[in-house]
């Protein structure tokens, strides 16, 4: 394993510390669950394991973007020239004393074989990065809109996919609610408040371009397989190979579901405090039980493939 740059080497002694500390913070919780499900039932649920605790991903995305900073010219600076000898130096032969590997997934999974083995070994679970580019601004609800839905044609899109939609929404709305730590009954779009369903709107404006991009991606991609002679089935394989999650892995479409969870607990802890209780809605109802409405089935298909909802718990607690 290669030796750190001197800077990258503190960032990542911080990531090591601050991932041991949250691991222990989860721990309790990940025991109940242990002690709940049979553990085929608890696989299936969370396929990722402890490492998908939202707090855990939020560490890793928080190092994600620290590492992503760190290993990039600062703002405006310009490459060395190569017939620059203080910048290059004079001995061609001479061995770097250190190098860094420029993929922060690199340091933030692979790393860990040698850094931390034991976390290496949960973390390795993440098959899906949980790093997303949300809408900009990013939505809140101060800024929520109050438009009613259009009721237009919804554009569907048909994609190859491997995994059991039914299951993808028990696993999905199993996870939520084991999150919590006490349960709150599943609300319908028309029972919610006004609140919650100009949110929802709003998150069906802003999910529907983001599943456009990733629709243009992944075609992209089988494309360019095809063009190199491979067979659809091939080239479905292949990409589903690199990508095992499929167009839900887009950050895009991510970056749309990180926000508006946190605009959905933002709307919960708004709420007067007599009818919270009964008037919260689990973020996981506006981003998917909602889509069970006859019309945006072919979104719900592409959301369930996602192995565990890529959103993060900071260290106060706030949903990021």
């Amino acid at each position: 394993m290669v030796e750190l740059e001197p800077a990258i080497a503190a960032i990542y002694a911080g990531y090591c510390a601050e991932l041991e500390h949250a691991f222990t913070q989860v721990g309790p919780w990940w025991a109940r669950l242990v002690a709940r499900y049979p553990r085929k039932q608890l696989r299936l649920r969370w396929p990722g394991g402890l490492a998908s605790h939202p707090r855990i991903l939020a560490i890793y995305r928080d190092y994600h973007r620290r590492f992503s900073a760190a290993t990039q010219l600062a703002p405006g600076g310009a490459a060395p020239r190569f017939d620059d000898d203080a910048a290059w130096g004079s001995d061609p032969e001479a061995r770097p004393c250190s190098l860094i590997p420029l993929a922060p997934e690199r340091l933030l999974i692979d790393r860990l074989q040698v850094e931390a083995p034991v976390r290496y070994r949960e973390m390795v679970r993440l098959i899906l990065s949980p790093v997303g580019v949300e809408p900009q601004p990013r939505p809140c609800l101060r800024d929520i809109e109050i438009n009613e839905p259009k009721l237009g044609r919804v554009r569907n899109f048909d994609m190859a996919r491997r995994h059991g939609v039914v299951r993808g929404f028990e696993r999905l709305l199993g996870a939520a609610e084991d999150l919590r730590r006490d349960p709150l009954a599943p609300v319908g779009l028309d029972q919610a408040s006004e609140f919650h369903r100009f949110a929802h709107y709003a998150y069906l404006r802003d999910l529907e371009p983001a599943l456009v991009e990733a629709e243009r991606w992944w075609t992209r991609a089988l494309d360019d397989r095809s063009a190199r002679g491979m067979s659809d089935e091939e080239a479905v394989a292949d990409c589903y190979a690199s990508h095992p999650i499929g167009p839900a892995a887009h950050a895009r479409v991510l970056g749309v579901i990180q926000a508006y969870w946190a605009v959905c607990e933002e709307i919960n802890g708004a709420l007067p405090s007599a009818s919270r209780a009964a008037a919260s809605v689990g973020p996981e109802q506006l981003l998917l039980g909602w889509l069970r409405d006859g019309r945006h089935a072919s979104w719900a298909t592409i959301l369930t493939a996602l192995p565990y909802w890529p959103v993060g718990l900071d260290g106060d607690g706030g949903w990021v």
